[in-house]
């Protein structure tokens, strides 16, 4: 079976790390054959290119609607014979569409949601009632995507949570100092919480007989300016270093905690996963996507989202306590082993194969 793999991203984020490891795994199988479609030049297909037995296809850029684009993906079907065509974002998601529309029943249509925002009306949700397929890679964002487009028939939603591929991944350092790196990573938007962290940095700076710590983020974005300045009026900048944007892999190692405050949107964080792979307690906000993940007190803690100060006091916890944090980091290794790259490629393997 001939899958297309399509993402308009120009960026390597989390979506696009996905779509790299199941283009992997299609073109490792023994059942399936892989193109992959993306905007020319980008990160995605460059490392697409080391792979052996994965077509790419460079698109002409990242527009939806682009004439070009639409020509090439439209031939893809009727001269390479494309038997399903699985869309990773919103805006491959839109072009996807329009060949089907174009093709009718020539492929099977797969899209694949990562945010858990209510589908809106007009084409932007019309889209996904065209797919044979939808994937959610959370329970949250299956049913947010029922609930606020009614006429999505309900059989055709499945939850497939994204993978991690632990080899990619560094052992952690050991800094030979005494001091506690409290890391977060993710773009500097409102989404991701990093306010609600700094809030919680400047009341865990009003504890007494705590070890030396620090925060670390990882990441670029709008809110540097604010961030910077929320810092600054808490008096906590001494305690923080902004990064900016870079390969996570290098920095979490030398982390000792791991941050997950996001406020919305949540998919199925690869942030989270990483932490666990890094042998990192972690500390998520309560989230329903983040809970399909972390078991409170079993791999991680959780918090009321948005509560600074209950966030604050977990990072105290666990700044005593060394064996709360041994215990998470323990079940952090067992509980992402649910999570690798292979059984996520595996479950869309199934997902084609039921398709036909």
């Amino acid at each position: 079976m001939h899958i297309l793999l399509l993402d308009l991203g120009k960026e390597m984020r989390g979506g696009q790390w996905q779509v790299f490891y199941l283009a992997r795994a299609l073109a490792r199988s023994q059942e399936f054959t892989v193109t992959l479609a993306a905007p020319a030049n980008t990160p995605l297909l460059t490392h697409a290119a080391e792979v052996e037995g994965i077509t790419l296809l460079p698109l002409s850029g990242a527009r939806d609607w682009g004439i070009c684009n639409i020509y090439k993906l439209r031939r893809a079907v009727t001269k390479h014979g494309a038997q399903v065509i699985h869309t990773n974002c919103a805006k491959s998601a839109s072009l996807g569409g329009i060949i089907k529309k174009m093709c009718s029943n020539a492929f099977r249509l797969i899209h694949t949601r990562r945010v858990s925002y209510p589908l809106k009306k007009g084409w932007s949700g019309k889209k996904y009632l065209l797919a044979d397929a939808v994937v959610g890679v959370s329970q949250e964002i299956s049913d947010i995507m029922m609930e606020s487009a009614p006429l999505l028939d309900r059989s055709k939603v499945s939850t497939i949570h994204s993978g991690i591929d632990a080899s990619r991944y560094k052992p952690k350092k050991d800094r030979n100092d005494n001091r506690i790196v409290i890391g977060m990573i993710g773009a500097l938007t409102e989404q991701k919480g990093h306010v609600v962290l700094v809030n919680a940095l400047g009341e865990l700076a009003k504890y007494k007989n705590l070890p030396t710590w620090e925060a670390r983020f990882v990441g670029d974005g709008p809110l540097f300016g604010e961030i910077k300045d929320l810092a600054e009026e808490l008096e906590i900048s001494s305690h923080l270093a902004l990064l900016g944007r870079q390969d996570a892999r290098e920095q979490l190692p030398y982390f000792d905690l791991l941050a997950v405050p996001s406020v919305n949107g949540e998919g199925s964080s690869g942030v989270i996963k990483e932490g666990w792979v890094g042998q990192l307690p972690v500390v998520a906000s309560d989230l329903p996507s983040n809970l399909e993940l972390v078991e409170d007190q079993k791999n991680g803690l959780t918090f009321p989202n948005h509560d600074h100060e209950k966030l604050a006091k977990l990072l105290r916890t666990l700044m005593l306590d060394e064996q709360l944090r041994a215990r998470l980091v323990e079940g952090g290794n067992r509980r992402v082993q649910k999570f690798t790259d292979m059984k996520m490629a595996t479950s869309y393997m199934e997902l084609y194969k039921q398709s036909w």
